[in-house]
């Protein structure tokens, strides 16, 4: 299944740990593992199948196993494959080291020529069935069942080093003309957990993964490796923690859930007698003179998400700036306000704000502990030289380099972990962390227990500068509806929407804020099943 032909709100995520155990308990139950690693198979080899034109007959492909059951879920593949008429090669990184990979090992064995299996592991230099680095054959398609999701650190193997390149023997006539790759539960190399990918590894046109996605396929800086993701039930989704009393939660490495598009229709729609003072007054503290379009855009979010009333609190000398280009929006003088106030349901903090000293004694007249408000940009490097306890309704919205200040780390540890990134950010800060990225991650603490939320949605239309500034928008309107995490997670994923149809509609370069902005509405109709997702979207 594709996430966006899902009728799910959101997708369990599980690390492979967390996998491990489920699996683990289900066997107890009486769950055959040799079954289940026929349905991996299966899957495996239906997406093969699809990417060779949907017919295998007469078609050669290379089964690249290694030694664990992820070998195995490709062993059983390649007999699969062989069944549906096409001519399986198999390399071998050695001897399988599992009674289900070592079965369908001989099975196997029954069905095609022994010399079509090899176990490069015991070949002399001379005999590997390689011309140089490539391969002497050609293949129409490579399956990948190397390393699996139980994969650390980095390949330091020269011979599983020359098996993961291995499709990459023609990279010289570009991607287009390349056999096509099907990872088996995560492409070799990539961490399961964290994403984190040293080359090399391998670069997956599919990746069918299994149960449940892993949150590596989506937190590595290598997406383009993993390709489209499918999760694939393999017979334990009906017995998976929050289907089955029999797996329990509390056993969880992590709480976490992959939103998808249907999410959006969790908004709920507004009663007939609604007024403005019923859809949230929003105040906002941003923009100075050169940065007043930062504010404007933020405004101008927050009024096309719902806001009934938004109210600007800015510098005299950027007003008449403000009202010309957000005329739905008031506007009060910054003095005006800390002296007195506007009502407000949600506080907005930091778009094009500065980070003078001045700025931070403004953010904490205006601040409210116990009222919803979103940190972002200046507000949040003025924050990492006051850091604080903001509470539970607040949010923060960091992207790497301001959550590196925040937490006094590098950039770099932030993008090798970032749900440890993220889980750091709600810890030190007491409140809900949104670290953007090309994939948002959404943490929450409460209780001792941490809930994640991710955001796979979005497009690189987003990288330019105001992008931000209208997610805090969005996110201030969102706040006065429901709770911060679910108001942060409807955010991110409806602002990303929005890029994915502006990309459609405008262009992955030609995308503008004012733009994006107008997407939003599109954007909740993909989400309502009332239009198709953006052409070329993958779910």
């Amino acid at each position: 299944m594709l996430y966006d032909d899902s009728p799910m709100t959101s997708f369990p995520v599980l690390t492979p740990e967390d996998t491990r155990r489920t699996e683990q308990k289900a066997f107890a139950l009486g769950v055959s593992s040799l079954l289940l690693m026929e349905h991996a198979a299966l899957a495996v080899v239906d997406e093969l199948e699809k990417a060779l034109g949907g017919d295998c007959r007469q078609k050669k492909a290379l089964f690249l196993c290694g030694t664990g059951n992820n070998g195995g879920d490709g062993l059983a593949a390649a007999r699969l494959f062989r069944m549906r008429g096409g001519y399986p090669t198999v390399w071998l990184y050695g001897e399988p080291k599992t009674r289900d990979a070592q079965t369908n090992l001989q099975w196997l064995r029954s069905v095609i020529r022994e010399e079509h299996i090899l176990d490069l592991s015991r070949l002399p230099e001379n005999q590997l069935p390689f011309d140089g680095e490539s391969p002497r054959e050609p293949f129409d398609g490579y399956v990948d069942a190397l390393l699996g999701t139980g994969f650390r650190g980095s390949i330091e193997s020269p011979l599983l080093s020359r098996m993961v390149l291995a499709p990459y023997h023609d990279f010289h006539l570009g991607m287009e003309h390349m056999p096509p790759v099907i990872a088996a539960d995560i492409p070799s190399g990539i961490n399961g957990k964290t994403g984190e990918a040293q080359w090399p590894y391998m670069h997956a046109d599919v990746t069918v993964t299994f149960n449940t996605p892993k949150p590596g396929l989506y937190l590595t800086k290598e997406r383009e490796a993993v390709g489209k993701i499918v999760v694939a039930d393999i017979g334990l989704w009906d017995m998976m923690p929050w289907n089955s009393d029999a797996l329990l939660l509390d056993d969880m490495e992590l709480d976490c859930e992959m939103l998808t598009p249907r999410a959006l229709r969790m908004m709920e729609a507004r009663p007939v007698g609604a007024h403005k003072g019923d859809c949230g007054r929003v105040l906002i503290y941003a923009g100075s003179l050169g940065m007043a379009g930062a504010a404007a855009m933020c405004a101008k979010a927050a009024i096309a998400a719902g806001a009934g009333l938004t109210t600007i609190a800015c510098e005299r000398e950027i007003i008449p700036i403000l009202q010309t280009l957000i005329p739905n929006a008031m506007c009060v003088e910054i003095g005006q306000a800390v002296k007195n106030p506007p009502a407000y349901d949600v506080l907005a903090l930091g778009c094009g704000l500065g980070q003078d000293e001045g700025a931070w004694k403004n953010i904490l007249k205006l601040w409210d502990r116990e009222k919803p408000s979103v940190w972002d940009a200046d507000a949040l490097n003025l924050l990492s030289k006051h850091p604080m306890k903001l509470g539970k309704w607040a949010v923060i919205t960091p992207h790497p380099g301001e959550a590196a200040r925040l937490l006094g780390w590098t950039a770099e540890q932030i993008l090798a972990d970032r749900m440890e990134a993220a889980r750091a950010l709600a810890e030190k800060y007491d409140c809900v962390a949104v670290l953007k990225s090309d994939v948002t991650v959404i943490c929450h603490m409460e209780d001792g227990r941490t809930e994640y939320r991710l955001n796979a949605i979005g497009s690189p239309a987003l990288a330019k500068g105001g992008s931000g500034d209208a997610l805090t928008g969005i996110l201030a309107a969102r706040l006065h509806e429901t709770y911060p995490l679910n108001a942060a997670a409807q955010a991110c994923l409806w602002h990303g929407m929005a890029g994915a149809v502006g990309e459609e509609k405008y262009g992955q370069r030609e995308l503008s804020t004012d733009q994006l902005i107008a997407c939003l509405h599109d954007a909740e109709r993909w989400g309502r099943g009332e239009r198709p997702a953006p052409v070329g979207w993958r779910g």
